[in-house]
């Protein structure tokens, strides 16, 4: 069966922006005695949006946020990543050819754990703007990944922009965390995961695992 639309996950597929993120995360809640290394931050909070992250955090270490610091640390995160940013766009290698190619043949849209106005200063310096439709980020939703209402808002958003009937069968998501194959799966879509984060062993429930999103042909995503 012929695809008619991909959603992408955005950090670690299409930027490994993960550590910046981190590298935020750990500036604002150095008051609060937070510290968390590499190893913690892979097992606990890849994949998840930064209302997810901070209820992780708070049951990890033990450090209580109201809901006016939780608002004030989210903002401030913000801030620092757009910071962080401004010197560096880490876009995962080979993912601009691969993007070009797909566009030609596949409605195009996002879905991710990352706050728009993130996904909005990266798209916008790539002069990518206007490439994905809809752009479903966590401001769009009440529960991040594994939960799969992200998704179905991309995928209603992709049905509204065609005129064809389309259906959850003809859309893959492409993603790199457990908690997005899942988010994926429970929303009807297959999916295709790649190594950019986590090793083969814990992305087996994605439909096709690659290394780099260049190794797929058109076949390869029409026939999952």
């Amino acid at each position: 069966m012929t695809k008619k639309a991909l959603i992408f996950d955005f950090d670690g597929i299409i930027t490994d922006t993960e550590p910046i993120h981190m590298e935020a995360w750990l500036a604002v809640l150095e008051p609060y005695g937070v510290v968390f290394n590499e190893d913690e931050a892979k097992a606990n909070y890849v994949g998840l949006n930064d209302r997810d992250f901070l209820t992780a955090i708070s049951r990890i270490h033990g450090v209580h946020f109201n809901e006016n610091e939780r608002n004030d640390l989210i903002q401030d995160k913000g801030v620092a990543t757009l910071n962080l940013l401004e010197h560096d766009i880490p876009l995962i290698s080979g993912v601009d050819d691969f993007i070009d190619k797909v566009s030609e043949r596949y409605l195009l849209a996002i879905c991710s754990g990352a706050q728009r106005g993130e996904i909005d200063f990266i798209l916008k310096h790539l002069k990518w703007s206007g490439r994905f439709a809809p752009i479903v980020s966590s401001e769009n939703v009440s529960k991040g990944k594994p939960d799969p209402e992200g998704y179905i808002r991309a995928l209603e958003g992709l049905q509204a922009r065609t005129d064809e009937n389309l259906v959850a069968a003809d859309v893959v998501a492409i993603e790199d965390s457990p908690k997005g194959i899942e988010a994926a799966r429970l929303a009807g879509l297959k999916c295709i995961a790649v190594t950019n984060s986590f090793p083969v062993s814990e992305l087996g429930n994605a439909n096709i695992i690659v290394a780099d999103l260049n190794e797929l042909s058109f076949q390869d995503i029409d026939c999952i």
